[in-house]
């Protein structure tokens, strides 16, 4: 699976960033891996998906830079 880095937090290092799947119409965030049960619950996340927190000011970057 070939990745593009669309944003991220930093320039370098591990932080919280979103990747384009080449050739597919998905995206991967990187982000802080939800462990809390209450907000796991609240979720009702079937067995094969996970979640992960991300900060807002990326997600807004994102639509900046990339879908506007």
């Amino acid at each position: 699976m070939a990745l593009t880095r669309l944003v991220g937090e930093c320039e370098k290092g591990a932080c919280p960033q979103v990747f384009a799947v080449d050739d597919t119409d998905d995206a991967i965030v990187q982000g802080r891996k939800v462990d809390d049960p209450e907000a796991l619950a609240a979720m009702r996340l079937p067995e094969n998906e996970t979640a992960v927190r991300i900060p807002m000011s990326l997600l807004r970057r994102l639509a900046r830079e990339h879908l506007a």
